[in-house]
C-alpha cells in the first residue's frame, strides 16, 4: 500500500504545524520521520492515520484519496509511545481485541481468531505469556504485544509514534532490530516517528529529515548521513563542528589555517561543517590547513575515543579517534596538538555563523 501525502498543511492557532508538506512513501517501505520536537513529524502521521485532519492537502492511499475517511475506514494500524493495552486483559485477549469488536458480519470466526491470535505470539515471540496481563510483563514486551494488537486486524499500513521512547536504551536496541527484522518477514508499509536519529539511521529504508513543519531531505540512511541537502540536516544527524573559513581556488581553510595573502578572496566567510570523526590529530603540522588545539578531556570508554579540546581562537572542538590510532599517539590532557579536516561540507547560500 503506498502513501502520498500532497500540499498538507496544518495550523494549530497561529502555529503552522505542517506547511504545504508533500511526501511520497512507496508500498512495502520501512520509512522514518525524523526531526526534533516541533518539528510536524508526529502531526504528519497522525493525518496519515485519520486522528487528525488537515486544513488542507490530500493523502492518498493507491492512489485513493482518503482525505476524509476515518482512522476506521483507512484500516491503519496505530501503535503509540506508551503501549496502551487494556490492563484488564490478558496478551491472548489485548491482541485479539480489535476482531473480536468487529461488526457481526466482519467478525472472523472464535478459531480464525484465536489461529491470528497464535501466530501473532508466535510472531513476537512470546508464545508462553499469552496468558499473563500486561503489568506482569516488561516494557520490551508490551510494546511488542502493542504491536501484535495493531498488526491482528491485517491493517492496510502500519503507523508507529515514538514506538520505543519509553524504553531504556538496551531495550531499544534489541527492539529496533527486532522490529527491522519483522518488517523484512511482513513487507507491511510502515511509518514510524522518532527524534533519535541512530534508531531512524538504523531500522529505516528511507529517511524524512522534518524541522519547523517542512521536509528538509528524504533519502536513504546513507543518503542523508553522507550527503545532507541542508545545514539543518547535516547538523542534526550527528555530531558536528563548525567553523568559519574561507573557500580558495576550489580548497576550504578553517578559521585562521592559511596564509594570509592567499586567503583574501572575494568569496567570502562560510560556515564550515566538519564531523567528529574527519578530523585528524597529529603531533606535527600535516600541511597548511591545521589549527592548533589543546586537549582538555578524553573519554576512552567503547569503541571510539572522544576528545575535547579548544582551538587556538578558543572554541571547543570535538574530535573522535579509532582506539588504534589513541594507542599510536598516546595523547596526555593539556596536551598541544595540531588538526587537521580530511574533509569538510559547505554549503552554497549558507553564509558564516
Amino acid at each position: 500500500m503506498s502513501i502520498e501525502a500532497v500540499g498538507i498543511t496544518k495550523r494549530f492557532g497561529r502555529f503552522a504545524a505542517l506547511d504545504n508538506v508533500d511526501l511520497t512513501i512507496p508500498s512495502g517501505e520501512l520509512v522514518a520521520l525524523l526531526g526534533p520536537s516541533g518539528s510536524g513529524k508526529t502531526t504528519l502521521l497522525r493525518i496519515i492515520a485519520g486522528l487528525e485532519f488537515a486544513d488542507s492537502g490530500t493523502v492518498r492511499f493507491d492512489g485513493s484519496d482518503i482525505t476524509d475517511q476515518s482512522a476506521r475506514e483507512r484500516r491503519v494500524g496505530f501503535v503509540f509511545q506508551h503501549y496502551a493495552l487494556f490492563r484488564h486483559m490478558t496478551v491472548f485477549e489485548n491482541i485479539a481485541f480489535g476482531l473480536r469488536v468487529r461488526p457481526r458480519k466482519l467478525r472472523p470466526a472464535k478459531d480464525e481468531i484465536e489461529q491470528r491470535v497464535k501466530d501473532l505470539l508466535s510472531l513476537i515471540q512470546l508464545e508462553n505469556l499469552a496468558h499473563r496481563y500486561p503489568a506482569q510483563l516488561s516494557g520490551g514486551q508490551r510494546q511488542r504485544v502493542a504491536l501484535a494488537r495493531a498488526l491482528a486486524v491485517e491493517p492496510s499500513v502500519l503507523l508507529l509514534d515514538e514506538p520505543f521512547g519509553a524504553l531504556d536504551a538496551k531495550v531499544r536496541l534489541e527492539l529496533r532490530r527486532w522490529l527491522r527484522q519483522l518488517h523484512d518477514e511482513i513487507h507491511i508499509t510502515s511509518v514510524f516517528v522518532t527524534h533519535d536519529q541512530e534508531e531512524a539511521l538504523e531500522v529505516a529504508d528511507r529517511v524524512v529529515v522534518m524541522n519547523q513543519g517542512h521536509i528538509e531531505q528524504v533519502g536513504s540512511p546513507d543518503e542523508v548521513y553522507n550527503y545532507p541537502a541542508t545545514p539543518f540536516v547535516y547538523r542534526f544527524l550527528g555530531n558536528v563542528n563548525l567553523f568559519h573559513g574561507r573557500i580558495d581556488e576550489g580548497q576550504t581553510y578553517l578559521h585562521a589555517a592559511a596564509d594570509p595573502g592567499r586567503v583574501a578572496s572575494h568569496n567570502g566567510s562560510r560556515t564550515v561543517y566538519v564531523r567528529p570523526h574527519w578530523l585528524e590529530i597529529r603531533r606535527q603540522p600535516g600541511d597548511e590547513n591545521y589549527f592548533r588545539a589543546t586537549i582538555k578531556h578524553i573519554n576512552s570508554a567503547g569503541p571510539v575515543v572522544k576528545v575535547e579540546a579548544v582551538s587556538e581562537w578558543g572554541s571547543p572542538v570535538h574530535i573522535e579517534l579509532s582506539q588504534e590510532r589513541f594507542r599510536d599517539l598516546q595523547l596526555t590532557r593539556d596536551e598541544a596538538v595540531f588538526v587537521t579536516p580530511k574533509e569538510v561540507k559547505v554549503f552554497d547560500g549558507d553564509p558564516a555563523a
